[in-house]
C-alpha cells in the first residue's frame, strides 16, 4: 500500500501581508517543502486540499495555493468545505483507487483541518500520520497541543520511507 502526503489550506488567503497568522504560519512551510521535495522524488502522491467557502471561492486569488509552496502540475488538487478533507468530498474513493494505506498529513489550522482530517483518515483505516515541522495552528499552543495527540512523523523518519 502507498503514502500520500495531504497538504491542507495552504492558501493565499493565509498568507496575505498583514495576515494575523503569517508568524505561525511561515515556518511551517519549509517543512512542508522539504517533505513535498523528498515525495516527489520518490513518486509518492502529493493532494493538495483547498477550502472554499464565501471568503474563498473556488477559482479566486484568496483560494488559490501560495505560491511560497511546492505545488506542481503533477500534484492532485481537491477542494472541500469543511474542516476534514474526508467530509462530503472524493478524497476517501481516490485514495483507495490509488492503493493508498498511509495518509501524512500536513498544513495549516492545525486545531481545526489538520486535526479532523487526520481523524478522518484514521476514522476511515488508514495509517493517519502528522508531518512534524509541517503543521501550523492560528496559536502556537494548539499546534503542540495536535501534536501531543497524534501519531506524527518526522522529516528524517520520513525521508528513510521515501528512499525504501
Amino acid at each position: 500500500m502507498k503514502p500520500v502526503l495531504l497538504i491542507l489550506d495552504g492558501q493565499n488567503a493565509f498568507f496575505a501581508a498583514g495576515h494575523p497568522s503569517l508568524p505561525a504560519f511561515a515556518p511551517a512551510v519549509s517543512g512542508i517543502n522539504e517533505a513535498s521535495g523528498l515525495l516527489h522524488a520518490a513518486n509518492w502522491s502529493i493532494v493538495f486540499v483547498q477550502h472554499v467557502s464565501d471568503s474563498k471561492p473556488a477559482g479566486s486569488q484568496r483560494w488559490g495555493i501560495s505560491s511560497r509552496l511546492d505545488c506542481r502540475p503533477i500534484d492532485m488538487r481537491l477542494n472541500k468545505t469543511t474542516e476534514s478533507a474526508f467530509w462530503n468530498t472524493g478524497l476517501d474513493s481516490l485514495l483507495r483507487s490509488q492503493r493508498i494505506g498511509t495518509v501524512v498529513v500536513a498544513g495549516f489550522i492545525a486545531e481545526r483541518c489538520v486535526l479532523s482530517t487526520l481523524r478522518g483518515a484514521a476514522e476511515r483505516g488508514y495509517e493517519a500520520l502528522l508531518l512534524d515541522g509541517g503543521i501550523a495552528g492560528f496559536d502556537d499552543r494548539y499546534t503542540q497541543f495536535t501534536l501531543e495527540v497524534s501519531a506524527v512523523i518526522t522529516l528524517d523518519a520520513l525521508r528513510v520511507e521515501a528512499n525504501e
